[in-house]
């Protein structure tokens, strides 16, 4: 009977000792298996959402800018409002990427300005409160993009590299439309300036990088053409003014072209 207790004991001890070894193991194993599960595929998903975000931060305060100067003609009320749901849902999205260093840091920042900028971007828009808006878009924009070179970084890869570059003229086509209709609304001093050249400059550089990737396919290489074919198109117009509705027009086309190649880039 005495025998038969302790080898219950024992068969006890061993039993908890086993337990509690296997729950340290997990505890251990568990978040590096779940890092390890984000696969080239879903990274490059990642950044294209990721890099979807930095364009909506134009589009937002682009479709502002918009109403601001009465061009109801091209609904910048339904963009705002599909804008603003699209980059909510890209926070949630990006949630789930939280275990890649540096995106919790910056979705924690993005997460502390959203509420004063949402509260600006959907009351009425005025001259007054945009240059307010510019400070804050300007440090959202900066957030998501930091995210992405986070994401381009866990990658590794060279095509990781390539959808952050597709994935940014999306963003330097929404930038370059609105520093346009900045410009047009009176702000005019060198950052607004700056800011405008700079985005012309590194769109037409980052055309040029993409062409250059061996492996573009055949669709790739079209959508970039027609890209390119669109920017040259309308570029001219940027140096004039009351050239609005035509940029529009031109811009909404060169978005669909670099939308459609970076989500191909993401799927190669």
């Amino acid at each position: 009977m005495i025998y038969k207790d302790e080898q219950a004991k024992f068969l006890k001890v061993t039993l908890n000792r086993f337990v509690l070894s296997l729950f340290i193991c997990l505890a251990f194993v568990l978040p590096n298996m779940a890092f390890a599960a984000i696969d080239e595929a879903t990274l490059n998903h990642a950044i294209d959402r990721a890099g979807l975000q930095r364009m909506l931060t134009q589009r937002m305060l682009k479709s502002y800018c918009q109403l601001g100067q009465d061009q109801f003609y091209i609904k910048p009320d339904e963009k705002l409002s599909d804008a603003l749901t699209r980059y909510e849902q890209g926070l949630k999205f990006l949630e789930d990427f939280e275990s890649v260093q540096g995106v919790k840091g910056s979705l924690d920042k993005i997460n502390n300005i959203w509420p004063e900028y949402k509260v600006l971007i959907t009351a009425k828009a005025t001259k007054d409160n945009a240059p307010e808006l510019v400070k804050l878009n300007e440090k959202l924009l900066s957030l998501s993009h930091r995210i992405v070179l986070d994401l381009e970084t866990e990658s590794g890869k060279e095509l990781g590299k390539i959808v952050n570059i597709s994935g940014r003229q999306r963003m330097l086509s929404q930038r370059i439309e609105l520093f346009y209709l900045l410009r047009d609304w009176g702000f005019e001093d060198e950052f607004y300036a700056n800011a405008l050249a700079k985005s012309r400059k590194e769109f037409t550089e980052g055309l040029a990088y993409l062409n250059n990737y061996p492996e573009n396919t055949e669709k790739v290489k079209q959508l970039l053409t027609k890209a390119e074919k669109s920017f040259n198109l309308f570029s001219h117009s940027l140096d004039d003014k009351n050239n609005a509705f035509l940029i529009s027009l031109t811009v909404g086309q060169l978005l669909k072209y670099m939308n459609t190649a970076t989500n191909l880039y993401s799927k190669m």
